[in-house]
């Protein structure tokens, strides 16, 4: 692409921050002359980086045109290749979502304790070849970020670091040529409850996440604490059981604290007087809601255990703010018993439920990759 004028970077970037803006408005918050934004603007609209959009009537009565980014800047692919489900999400470079889609993961080996990458990517792939064909006219791609249920050690995918597994479901992903970055899927989730769901007044907070398998990720200073190798955040790997004469088995947390055990152990103690025991999650928390009292017991032991995770994540960072997220996590009656829990040990940190839900991680990497792509727009 052309370079652009450190004029029009100023003035992209401006009206990046505004969504919408005159050119009136945009002279006055750059301090530039209005000759100057005209000439910028119109470097950028022959691009196609900008389009009118509207006009609005000012203090004397006249009106001036509305302008926001152009369908010609593009858009970004953020791809969540999931455990159990796959989504990906575009977005054109103004913000607008363009494209929602999502699949579920059917190989049974994705379901295990450990990451099947490669069986989440051919879903994942075959999404992508059903979804791009339909984003052929909003510009062109500029950047791709890939959410990974592992630890993702470096976000270049091309790094020699990279596992032999990493490099397989790339493969099958058979994604088409744009920039591209890996990140971590809880990462991506708490990036999006700081830009979009119930962290944005949050300079500080940590994402939990509990459902098939459990995680946090911690922003400070309002940005992503990666850590020296990538593994900050990743509390499935805390040793456990942690007890005299007993050996830590290698995520023993994270099966401790995952879906199936969660439902092991409610089968293991359900009397036969109530029936057979829940065979979901969703079953678990629909039937405790209902006063069913082994959900319940059931539902307000896990709620002790994940509260006892988080007070380790507190006692570390003291972040004053932990989002509840996941398929486990998000659920109300989990959230308050975390609740209850930490005020039982005066744990001085605000508990929030999480506010996007199942597609925090996808919203997460389509954000990051927005956020790429702008960045090298501007000052590339």
């Amino acid at each position: 692409m052309t370079s652009l004028s450190t004029s029009a970077r100023a003035v992209l970037a401006e009206l990046t921050r505004r969504g919408r803006a005159t050119r009136p408005q945009i002279s006055q918050a750059l301090g530039l002359s209005k000759p100057t934004v005209s000439t910028a603007m119109s470097e950028l609209e022959e691009l196609g980086l900008v389009r009118e959009d509207g006009s609005v009537q000012g203090h004397t009565g006249r009106s001036a045109l509305l302008w926001r980014i152009g369908e010609g800047a593009g858009h970004v692919l953020g791809v969540d290749v999931g455990v159990t489900r796959t989504r990906i999400h575009a977005h054109a470079l103004s913000g607008e979502r363009l494209l929602g889609v999502s699949r579920d993961v059917t190989s049974p080996a994705s379901r295990s304790g450990t990451a099947d990458l490669t069986a989440s990517a051919d879903a994942a792939g075959a999404l992508l070849r059903e979804t791009l064909p339909r984003l052929g006219d909003s510009g062109p791609l500029r950047q791709i970020v890939i959410a990974l249920p592992t630890v993702v050690t470096d976000r270049d995918p091309a790094a020699a670091s990279q596992s032999p597994e990493v490099h397989d479901m790339l493969k099958a992903l058979s994604l088409p040529p744009a920039p591209l970055l890996l990140e971590n899927n809880v990462n991506c989730a708490a990036v999006a409850e700081g830009n979009l769901g119930v962290a944005q007044d949050a300079a500080q907070f940590a994402y939990v996440q509990a459902g098939v398998r459990i995680g946090a990720a911690l922003v400070i200073g309002g940005r992503l604490l990666r850590g020296a190798s990538g593994w900050a955040g990743e509390v499935a790997h805390l040793p456990f059981p942690w007890d005299a004469g007993r050996e830590p088995v290698p995520e023993g947390l994270e099966r401790f604290l995952g879906a199936e055990h969660l439902l092991l152990r409610t089968a293991a103690a359900w009397p036969a007087s109530e029936g057979a025991p829940p065979t979901s999650a969703e079953e678990l928390f629909r039937r405790a809601g209902e006063g069913c009292p082994p959900a319940q017991r059931a539902v307000t032991e896990h709620a002790t255990q994940v509260g006892r995770l988080i007070v380790a994540v507190v006692a570390l960072l003291d972040p004053g703010l932990v989002v509840l997220g996941g398929g486990v996590g998000s659920n109300p009656l989990l959230v308050q018993g975390v609740q209850e829990t930490l005020s039982t040990l005066s744990i001085p940190v605000e508990i929030r439920r999480s506010g996007l839900g199942a597609t925090a991680t996808v919203e997460g990497a389509a954000v990051l990759a927005r956020e790429q792509a702008l960045h090298r727009l501007i000052h590339a």
